[in-house]
């Protein structure tokens, strides 16, 4: 399966059919991967490929995307308001 790698962060992706590109989005939340679709029950990969250039990916961090090493900001609301 392809590897989109940039700095430190690795997301698995997979692609098919050709024509106008649809990115496609696995359920699972934020463990959403692309092996979701084998058991899913609509498997939008396969439904769409005829019509679409289907482009779906693991959510980053899930078991396929890989983490990056650098920590994330989180970002707090401003007490201030």
């Amino acid at each position: 399966m392809p590897l989109y790698q940039r700095g430190d962060v690795r997301i698995r992706y997979e692609e098919i059919g050709s024509g106008f590109p649809l990115l496609v989005i696995p359920g699972g939340g934020l463990n959403s991967r692309v092996s979701n679709w084998q058991t899913a029950v609509f498997n939008a990969m396969e439904e769409f490929k005829h019509d679409f250039r289907c482009i779906t990916m693991d959510q980053r961090n899930a078991n396929g995307g890989g983490a990056s090493t650098r920590r994330c900001r989180r970002i707090l609301p401003d007490r201030r308001l």
